[in-house]
């Protein structure tokens, strides 16, 4: 996960201080895959570690965390 961060294939952080671009999802999450196309930039907030399956977003976070 940490080369995906170097190499900007994911952003890590809340959404209020991703660099500027559009956000494709209402997940509740600090990460997000990271699209560029004809410079313009997109996100897409993830409920899973895409390498591990391990639950990373806020929202499921905080379900699994109440049971």
């Amino acid at each position: 996960m940490q080369n995906a961060l170097d190499r900007e294939f994911l952003e890590n952080g809340p959404i209020h201080r991703l660099p500027a671009g559009r956000i494709l999802n209402e997940i509740d999450s600090e990460y997000f895959l990271r699209n560029v196309e004809m410079e313009r930039v997109s996100y897409l907030a993830v409920n899973y570690c895409p390498f591990c399956g391990r639950v990373i977003s806020r929202g499921l976070w905080n379900a699994e965390k109440k049971k």
